[in-house]
């Protein structure tokens, strides 16, 4: 995770669980709680991380956007961490979604 702009990071390990799955129009939100990996840290200005996984009702996500407090916030995931998203969606998820 890091600050947009920045351009040094470190990819962070954590585990992620289906908090909410709701349709949206022609899109299906997926939300997603964040656990860090012991011994991880957090950025710092970033204090309870979440993700909202945008997907289509087929399942396949289409935007992954890092939360903080439930909002919109001044991170980002890193691509290391935005697949380990997607692959979590792809693989616990889309039965969720397509069943909406």
């Amino acid at each position: 995770m890091r600050k947009y702009g920045e351009e040094r990071f470190e990819p962070q390990r954590f585990t992620l669980r289906c908090a909410e799955v709701e349709r949206r129009g022609q899109w299906v939100d997926v939300y997603l709680d964040m656990q860090l990996a012991e011994g991880e840290i957090l950025p710092p200005g970033l204090t309870e991380p979440s993700v909202l996984a945008i997907c289509v009702p087929e399942g396949d996500v289409v935007q992954v956007v890092l939360l903080d407090e439930g909002l919109d916030c001044e991170f980002q995931l890193v691509p290391e961490e935005e697949a380990y998203v997607r692959a979590f969606v792809r693989d616990r998820c889309a039965a969720l979604v397509r069943g909406l």
